[in-house]
C-alpha cells in the first residue's frame, strides 16, 4: 500500500464546481458586475503570442505594489491569489502538533491548512451579538501557539479591529515566538489597514489579493507583506512561476488606473447602501460592517431562500451552523445588480 498523508486523508472538504458562467454570482464575494469592458479589452490588446509563450516575470508588479505600499520590494511576494500566501505561511511558520490562533466563523481555508500541516486550531468564538472579544483571544495565544490568524474585516461577519487591539495581539505572540497574519483580502472595502505595522514588527504578515475590489478572481494574484526575513521564507516555498502572465498583465495596469478602481468602489457602495435600506425598510435584521456583502435574516428558511433562488439562477450563502445559523449573506454590486437580487429574493420568500 502507498503512503499517505494521515493529515491530508482526513481532510474533510467542500469544493464549489456548479457552472457558474450563466448565474448572477452572490456567493463568494466576487465582483458580481467585474471589470469594465473597455478596460478588458484595451488589456487584452497587449496579450501577444510572446507574452504567453514566456514565463511569467514578476518584477514590474512587485515595484508596482513596494511603491504604492511605501515599503521595500524585499518586503513582498506576488502570490497565486492571498490563498496561496496562506498554505505558505502554515508550511513555513506552522508546527506539526502545535496551535493556530483564530476567530470562529473565518474563511475556512485557514482551518483546512491548519488541518493538513498537522497544527491544532484553537478557535475564539464570536458572540450572540456578532462581536468578538479581543481579551479572549489574547487569552488564547499561549506557549504552543505558532500562528495567529487575523482577518481584516473577518469574512463572513465584516467586524475590523482597532489598532490598539491589533498591536497588543502582535506583542503577545511576539513574546510566545508566534507570527501573525493579517488578512486584507477586504482592505479595498475597509477603512484602514495594518500593512504599515511591518516595519515595526518582525512577526507579522498582511496579505492582499486583487479578488475582490480589484475584480480579477480568475487570474488568481495576491501578494504577501512583511519583513525581510518572513518574506524570504515564502519566497523559498513557492514554485518557481507561481502566478500566470495574464494575471500579473492586468494588475499592473489596474495599479495604474486610479480612477477605475475608484469607480469599484463607487458602485459597490451605491448597490450596497440601496440593499441595506431596502432590507431594513422592510423589517429585515441586518448586519452590515465592512466587506462586499451583508448579512440579513430571512423570514422564511434560510437553506430553502438558497435552493429557490438557485432556481432563479442567482447563488448567495447561507449557514447552518453556528453564530449565523439561519443568516444569509449576499455579495454586493451595483445598483442594478442589487435591485435584480432583491426583486427575485421577494418573491422566493412570497412562494408557497
Amino acid at each position: 500500500m502507498y503512503y499517505q498523508n494521515p493529515n491530508i486523508a482526513r481532510l474533510q472538504r467542500s469544493k464549489f464546481h456548479e457552472a457558474r458562467g450563466e448565474v448572477l454570482r452572490l456567493d463568494m464575494n466576487e465582483s458580481p458586475e467585474g471589470l469594465p469592458e473597455g478596460f478588458v479589452e484595451r488589456v487584452k490588446e497587449k496579450i501577444t503570442p510572446g507574452l504567453l509563450a514566456s514565463y511569467p516575470e514578476k518584477e514590474t508588479l512587485t515595484a508596482l505594489l513596494a511603491q504604492q505600499n511605501k515599503i521595500s520590494e524585499r518586503e513582498l511576494s506576488i502570490t497565486a491569489g492571498s490563498d496561496e500566501a496562506m498554505r505558505l505561511l502554515f508550511e513555513c511558520f506552522g508546527e506539526e502538533g502545535k496551535e493556530a490562533v483564530m476567530a470562529a466563523p473565518s474563511f475556512e481555508m485557514y482551518r483546512i491548512y491548519a488541518e493538513m500541516t498537522g497544527m491544532r486550531r484553537r478557535t475564539v468564538e464570536y458572540e450572540e451579538d456578532l462581536t468578538l472579544s479581543v481579551p479572549r483571544l489574547l487569552k488564547a495565544i499561549g506557549p504552543d501557539t505558532r500562528l495567529v490568524i487575523l482577518l481584516n474585516p473577518n469574512s463572513p461577519i465584516g467586524t475590523e479591529y482597532r489598532e490598539e487591539e491589533v498591536r497588543a495581539v502582535i506583542q503577545k505572540a511576539r513574546d510566545r515566538g508566534a507570527v501573525v497574519v493579517v488578512d486584507e483580502a477586504y482592505h479595498g472595502f475597509s477603512s484602514g489597514t495594518f500593512l504599515p505595522l511591518i516595519k515595526e514588527y518582525e512577526n507579522l504578515l498582511v496579505l492582499r489579493t486583487f479578488s475582490k475590489l480589484f475584480a480579477m478572481a480568475g487570474l488568481r494574484v495576491g501578494y504577501a507583506a512583511g519583513n525581510e526575513k518572513l518574506i524570504s521564507m515564502l519566497e523559498k516555498a513557492q514554485s518557481t512561476f507561481n502566478v500566470n502572465t495574464v494575471g500579473l498583465l492586468f494588475a499592473q495596469e489596474l495599479l495604474q488606473d486610479p480612477d477605475l478602481l475608484q469607480r469599484q468602489r463607487q458602485l459597490e457602495k451605491e448597490g450596497h447602501a440601496w440593499l441595506e435600506k431596502a432590507l431594513r425598510q422592510d423589517g429585515y435584521r441586518v448586519f452590515s460592517r465592512a466587506g462586499n456583502w451583508l448579512l440579513f435574516y430571512p423570514r422564511r428558511g434560510s437553506a430553502e431562500i438558497v435552493r429557490r433562488l438557485k432556481e432563479k439562477k442567482i447563488f448567495i450563502r447561507d449557514y447552518q451552523n453556528g453564530v449565523l445559523k439561519g443568516w444569509l449573506r449576499v455579495s454586493t454590486g451595483g445598483l442594478e445588480t442589487m435591485q435584480r437580487f432583491y426583486a427575485a429574493f421577494c418573491e422566493a420568500e412570497r412562494e408557497e
